[in-house]
């Protein structure tokens, strides 16, 4: 007779700051229940986020994007999901798919939140995310706690970084002839939301006070859509920086990130990415909408200093905003310089000069 559970498997299929902030999960399950095997599934877009873990038994790709043939899909799931034999599963982004494939997979411990068709789930957690009354990272242990984890300490966000992506990234910045003995500063500018997006002409002016103020080196990075801009922000700076965007998968974006003295930019995976790589984050968030704020998505840990300005609207249209994004524009070049200086002098990153 196995020892129950012997195999547990968790859901997440969103982007990879999500994925990433709910990987602790894994850390949790296994100090609940250290002979388990734990598998996961996810999207392909954020399996790299995921690979290299030892504490992973397998990662099993879903693309649950589009709710057309759904399903089919869930069907599909199911049947790879069955073969495995889990004895629980955990879904942590709600989703019909998900919910629905382990219920047809027979798996007999269901857990997830109750919403969207979370009739096929028997153990649930109402969800309250979107009050934005605390970090995600927690709401991701509750599982934990709702299966019987008591006493533990919390654990963090972790990435794993390869080999060849290490070997990769090092080669190019030897290429780019990069003075690796320079503090190093990793900015990400870009988002697909523009009420997150930071102006580009305030990265240039950072970027001007950050040089002028050391002899650093800066790195802009962002998908190869976002070559363009960080081009832009490059030539309006007039400075010596680094255009990396589109040259780097999310491993190699790890790596990178082992090398980084500091990371700046908005809410986005990257940024997440950078917190979890134990690199001091200047984060600069838009919206005031609690679900979306940096209360529950903000860079997990101690060391880091978000900006997110209130300029009471009455109502926050998110990316329809008719205010110019007075959130984002409230936000000015002068107080995250002095914020990034702190870094330089090893100062507490929370007290501004």
């Amino acid at each position: 007779m196995k020892n129950f559970p012997a195999k547990i498997v968790i859901m997440r299929t969103d982007r990879i700051g999500e994925v990433l902030l709910s990987t602790v999960l894994i850390d949790g399950m296994k100090k609940l229940y250290p002979a388990a095997e734990i598998s996961f599934v996810t999207s392909m877009y954020s399996k790299d986020i995921l690979s290299g873990r030892r504490d992973l038994s397998e990662i099993i790709i879903a693309d649950t994007r589009k709710n057309s043939g759904w399903i089919l899909k869930a069907v599909k799931l199911a049947i790879v999901l069955r073969e495995r034999r889990f004895d629980y599963s955990i879904v942590l982004n709600a989703n019909k798919i998900l919910h629905l494939a382990t219920f047809l997979a027979g798996i007999p411990v269901r857990v997830g939140y109750s919403r969207k068709w979370s009739v096929f789930l028997n153990k649930t957690i109402e969800d309250e995310r979107e009050k934005g009354q605390k970090h995600e990272v927690e709401s991701a242990m509750d599982f934990a706690r709702l299966l019987g984890l008591k006493k533990y300490e919390q654990p963090s966000p972790r990435l794993i970084c390869e080999d060849a992506a290490v070997e990769k990234v090092k080669k190019l910045l030897l290429k780019e002839g990069m003075d690796l003995s320079r503090k190093l500063i990793v900015i990400h500018p870009s988002s697909s939301n523009p009420a997150k997006m930071w102006e580009k002409t305030r990265y240039a002016e950072l970027i001007k006070k950050l040089k002028s103020y050391s002899e650093c080196e800066i790195i802009i990075v962002g998908t190869r859509e976002e070559h363009l801009l960080a081009e832009e922000i490059i030539r309006a700076s007039d400075k010596n920086v680094f255009n990396f965007c589109g040259e780097l998968n999310l491993k190699e974006l790890a790596a990178l990130l082992q090398h980084a003295d500091l990371f700046v930019g908005n809410d986005s995976g990257p940024m997440h990415m950078a917190a979890a790589m134990d690199v001091p984050v200047i984060a600069i968030f838009g919206r005031n909408i609690p679900g979306v704020g940096p209360k529950r998505w903000g860079p997990y840990g101690k060391k880091h200093k978000v900006f997110h300005k209130d300029p009471l609207c009455v109502k926050c249209y998110d990316r329809e905003c008719p205010y110019g994004y007075k959130c984002l524009t409230a936000v000015t070049v002068e107080e995250v310089f002095n914020a990034a200086k702190q870094y330089f002098v090893g100062a507490d990153p929370s007290v501004r000069p």
